[in-house]
């Protein structure tokens, strides 16, 4: 049995998992707060710990666990002194504050660098907080901090050595110290053991093996096994990834020799606030994101006209755009406003689909995971507006999932990642389009979003 843990952007999410990937059972924990305000977003990393504590006692592990993994979001730095305490909030991968920084290094460097990204965050904290700074040690992120609260081991995690949370020219241009950025383990390598005293707090038997986990967009495909040519994984949660298996380069994203095939090549895109923009209106009318859901059932399609751009945050990898509900009038009620922010999202992300398409790539299929997933609806919904096929997975929290296949490889029970996530991953249902009423949808996004001021396209 396998334990994988992935650490969410707004909750700890746990599950115990056989050799065949079949789910035991799971706990999630949300965070009690985190801060959101103008452009800083940020919470206290004890968050993390204590809500994978409180987990795993939900949990209750049991003695034979062969391996854990933990993986999760990013970028969001924890800051750490000479005695491992945290000595700032962590800046979540929604903080935008260190757009000077990022701009300094960008310049520097001749590349894109995004002020959510590890290095300028820390230069942000040097330039903006040095009483601070000055007590740092160590930066890690919020996956290798759990892992040294459970094993005493200070390394980083990392998918491949070209799928970085930071590199040497990166550290080398900020001026920064080298030695408060940890070692780097490979997924699937391994970090330590559970060491006995954490183990009791978090409700786990000691002496149990904890291999270096991913980036959640790779835990999500590995539980989608969508590491063949022409797949998109759509990592559908709080954000959106949206991960381009190709076999070249697609010129204007975030590209990479694929962590999976090294023959291959990933390419990835994100929207900030897909899933939020849902618990965003669901925490105004007191409701679950899921009584929304139900409600969207309701809507006939298109949504009675009501048109929702769901850029809710500043949005990454070259979207710039901000949110609207348009066309809405007394006419429209809680069914169509919850319908509009699916078929919003759906439509944000075939824009992004068609640009992967205009610079070359071939998709055949969607493989959709995350707690968006769980809604037929959303599922359909997404199919008709992209055009393409969209699979769900028996598992729908595949972040946990694919920690869990990270480890069972590195437990040696596989004989590599790609055999793990082909024989423990799971298709469940398959959404065939509707393409007249998706292309209807679209088109009045489209130019919905092209009469907002200030709204610009994917680049």
């Amino acid at each position: 049995m396998y334990l994988g843990i992935d650490i969410g952007t707004t909750s700890v999410k746990a599950g115990l998992f056989t050799h065949d990937g079949d789910l035991v059972r799971g706990a999630v924990n949300r965070y009690r707060r985190f801060r959101r305000y103008e452009s800083f977003a940020e919470i206290n990393p004890e968050a993390f710990w204590l809500a994978l504590c409180e987990a795993l006692r939900e949990l209750k592990p049991p003695s034979d666990i062969s391996g854990i993994s933990i993986g999760g979001h990013g970028p969001s730095p924890v800051f750490l002194d000479a005695s491992m305490e945290p000595v700032a909030p962590s800046m979540l991968w929604l903080d935008r504050r260190a757009e000077r920084e990022a701009s300094m290094l960008s310049e520097l460097l001749g590349r894109p660098v995004q002020p959510s990204w590890y290095v300028p965050q820390t230069m942000w904290l040097r330039n903006h907080k040095p009483e601070i700074f000055a007590r740092l040690r160590k930066v890690l992120q919020p996956m290798d901090y759990l892992a040294w609260k459970l094993t005493g081991s200070l390394t980083a995690s990392i998918a491949s050595k070209e799928i970085l949370p930071w590199s040497d020219e990166e550290i080398d241009a900020a001026g920064l110290d080298p030695e408060i950025f940890p070692e780097q383990r490979i997924m699937g390598e391994l970090m330590g053991w559970t060491k006995t005293d954490a183990s009791r707090r978090a409700g786990l038997p000691g002496g149990i093996p904890v291999f270096a986990g991913a980036p959640d967009f790779v835990e999500a495909i590995l539980a989608t096994a969508s590491f063949e040519r022409g797949i998109v994984c759509d990592k559908a949660g709080t954000s959106e990834g949206i991960e381009l298996c190709w076999d070249a380069p697609v010129e204007g994203f975030y590209t990479a020799p694929h962590p999976l095939d090294g023959s291959l090549w990933h390419t990835g895109a994100s929207l900030s606030t897909t899933g939020m923009s849902m618990e965003w209106v669901a925490s105004l009318v007191s409701k679950h994101p899921w009584e929304l859901a139900a409600e969207a059932e309701i809507a006939p399609p298109g949504s009675g006209g009501l048109i929702f751009l769901p850029y809710l945050s500043s949005e990454r990898h070259s979207i710039s755009a901000v949110g609207a509900m348009v066309n809405i009038s007394l006419n429209h009620g809680l069914p169509e406003l919850s319908r509009a922010i699916m078929e919003g999202c759906a439509c944000a992300m075939r824009q992004v689909i068609d640009r992967f398409k205009e610079r070359g790539a071939h998709i055949k299929e969607i493989r959709t995971t995350g707690t968006q997933s769980i809604s037929r609806l959303w599922n359909q919904v997404k199919a008709d507006i992209t055009g393409l096929p969209v699979v769900s997975q028996r598992v729908p929290e595949g972040e946990m999932l694919g920690a869990a296949m990270i480890a069972a490889y590195g437990s040696g029970d596989y004989h590599s990642l790609q055999e793990a996530s082909r024989c423990m991953a799971h298709p469940n249902e398959r959404f065939v389009p509707d393409s007249t009423t998706g292309e209807m949808i679209f088109e009045q996004f489209r130019m919905a979003a092209g009469g907002i001021p200030h709204t610009k396209s994917i680049k």
